[in-house]
């Protein structure tokens, strides 16, 4: 299995979180939402989070995050979208009817 690198949210050259996949992301989307806004718009507005997620190989998020600048916006595009992954998987899972 191939490791992919994962997204580091920088302030001022120092990193202020980590994301390995969109469940972290999602945590550390929610978090700078509260902790950091200025980073976390910085990044949305130029981007960054959305080239991670092609790299990742997670398309369908990146596009819809693809111009997102507000962040009430991406938290409910990213939310949303970790909502349903889990609602997938239960589904194969055979957890739900």
């Amino acid at each position: 299995m191939i490791e992919v690198e994962p997204f580091y949210f920088t302030s001022y050259d120092r990193v202020i979180g980590v994301a390995k996949d969109v469940w972290e992301l999602d945590r550390e989307i929610k978090r700078l939402a509260r902790e950091d806004r200025p980073c976390l718009e910085y990044h949305l507005a130029n981007g960054h989070i959305v080239s991670w997620l092609e790299y990742t190989n997670e398309s369908e998020l990146a596009m819809d995050l693809t111009g997102v600048k507000n962040v009430e916006e991406s938290l409910i595009i990213v939310e949303r979208y970790v909502a349903r992954s889990v609602l997938l998987h239960r589904r194969r899972r055979g957890r739900m009817h």
